[in-house]
């Protein structure tokens, strides 16, 4: 459920930890969370990548990487094609609770704030997390002739 508490500048909004995880281990993007809530809304939508993009008026490179990681982490299913994967609503069932609890946390207009603003968090520590693995990757090895 959606707790919240009256301050003076703002209404603050606690998301529960099922929520938490499943925000952090699985839709850790506004993309993923976009695509989550819209085959969440849609439940007998099925798609491939390139017609998924045409809804949302996104790029097929991040749409399909985003569809391909939510496959991955038992939020969608997948099945084969001909020319590519297609992609429908079939969460596992540890995600169906999470998932219905944060439809109805984004619901809430201050709640969807805070789990924006969570989404952005993430986002950035991945960047970083990648940044410092790069140069990480380049300061361990030999810049004049170590392959």
């Amino acid at each position: 459920m959606v707790s919240s508490t009256r301050t003076e500048a703002a209404e603050r909004v606690t998301i529960d930890p099922p929520i938490q995880r499943l925000l952090t281990q699985a839709i850790n993007s506004p993309l993923k969370l976009h695509l989550a809530l819209l085959f969440h809304e849609n439940p007998r939508l099925e798609g491939s990548a390139h017609s998924i993009t045409e809804r949302i008026y996104r790029d097929i490179w991040s749409t399909r990487e985003a569809l391909r990681e939510l496959a991955d982490d038992g939020i969608l299913g997948v099945r084969d094609s001909a020319s590519e994967p297609i992609y429908s609503y079939c969460p596992r069932p540890e995600h169906r609770l999470p998932i219905a609890l944060l439809v109805e946390y984004f619901n809430d207009p201050f709640a969807r704030d805070q789990i924006h603003a969570q989404l952005r968090d993430l986002a950035r520590d991945t960047f970083c997390r990648h940044s410092l693995i790069h140069d990480m990757a380049e300061v361990t090895s030999c810049p004049c002739c170590c392959p």
